[in-house]
């Protein structure tokens, strides 16, 4: 093969090496591309220096948990129970494994104790330990959605899906992980539903710790969590910016020059056809999300901390990103009423 053929299939396949690298390279339309890439084209545009503002969004904070005091069952006094499940259940729990239980297997044991108790307190005769056994199965029953809460506020499958770190939701892949996610809160609102009617044997204990897993392994809740605070806090300071600005930008009655023009461009193809998009598909997920989750920590102690990402009160954030949405839109009405312009072109 001649040497000129095999230099120039050699010089072909490292173009389309490197072009195939670029394009792996390319940065993900995450929420910190979109907000950089629209405020820095504005900026530039505009010509005055921009600065983000600080994102300090709400973190989880730690929870409260009220001490349990639960009537104890004996060694001695299980081995009278050994013809129930219920005798087996209480001595199971009372090993060393069942006492350094975490959260959600001691939810499992007051569930377990409630469904199993009344058919074993029936073949006991009046006593001392029929009465005991009558008295912890009711104090359970009061005490069962303390337990449930206590696996919403200790699990750390759920604390790590509250936690707002550095990932969040990209442009077009907000689907990813979103049945897991919505299989998950829907078991553990399941079993939340019939405590709270006392539908006991209706609750399925081998959901628990399935639906955790569920919640360990899915990253999407967390991400979104710091899409939507990015967002309010980005737009907000974006919008304090534009109306610093607006003198700078203004136009003479009617006419519009270049300048203008391309900042048009800018808010049609990077916020209307990129960013408001994404802020569109993280809507869909707080219509999907929002009422399960709500009804789900409702009367927990993460429940202001969900009120603030999911709720409707005028200081929620999905609220006070809608109101910075509709401030945005407007100031660019007036721009365009006040110059006149046409319609952008395809080009910016």
């Amino acid at each position: 093969m001649p040497q000129t053929h095999v230099t120039s299939m050699l010089k072909a396949l490292m173009l389309i090496s490197l072009l195939l690298s670029l394009a792996g390279c390319q940065r993900a339309k995450d929420v910190d591309y979109l907000w950089q890439d629209y405020s820095q084209r504005l900026a530039h545009v505009i010509d005055q220096a921009y600065s983000p503002p600080p994102f300090e969004p709400l973190q989880l904070g730690k929870a409260k948990i009220a001490e349990l005091a639960p009537i104890t069952i004996s060694i001695l006094e299980t081995l009278s129970l050994g013809h129930c499940p219920l005798g087996r259940l209480i001595a199971d729990h009372n090993s060393t494994l069942g006492k350094v239980a975490p959260p959600s297997q001691q939810l499992i044991y007051q569930i377990r104790f409630i469904q199993l108790a009344p058919a074993c307190i029936d073949t006991l005769e009046e006593g001392e330990l029929k009465t005991k056994l009558k008295q912890a199965l009711e104090q359970k029953q009061d005490n069962a959605m303390a337990y449930f809460n206590r696996v919403l506020t200790r699990d750390r499958s759920i604390t790590k899906s509250l936690f707002i770190g550095y990932d969040s939701l990209v442009l077009g892949e907000m689907r990813a992980g979103r049945f897991e996610l919505e299989s998950a809160i829907g078991q553990l609102l399941s079993i939340k539903r019939n405590i709270t009617q006392e539908q006991w044997q209706q609750i399925d204990t081998t959901q628990i710790e399935p639906a955790l897993a569920l919640m360990a392994h899915q990253t999407l809740l967390q991400r979104y969590l710091r899409a939507l605070a990015y967002s309010q806090a980005q737009l907000h300071g974006l919008n304090d910016y534009l109306s610093t600005h607006s003198a700078s930008v203004a136009c003479r009655p009617g006419h519009a020059n270049r300048k203008q023009e391309i900042l048009q461009n800018v808010f049609h193809k990077y916020y209307l056809a990129q960013t408001q998009a994404y802020l569109s598909q993280l809507n869909q997920l707080h219509y999907r999300l929002s009422e399960p989750l709500l009804s789900l920590f409702e009367g927990s102690s993460h429940q202001p901390f969900i009120d603030h990402y999911f709720g409707q009160q005028p200081d929620a954030l999905p609220e006070q990103l809608k109101t910075q949405m509709r401030r945005h839109v407007k100031w660019w009405q007036a721009f365009r009423q006040s110059c006149n312009i046409a319609p952008p072109s395809s080009s910016t």
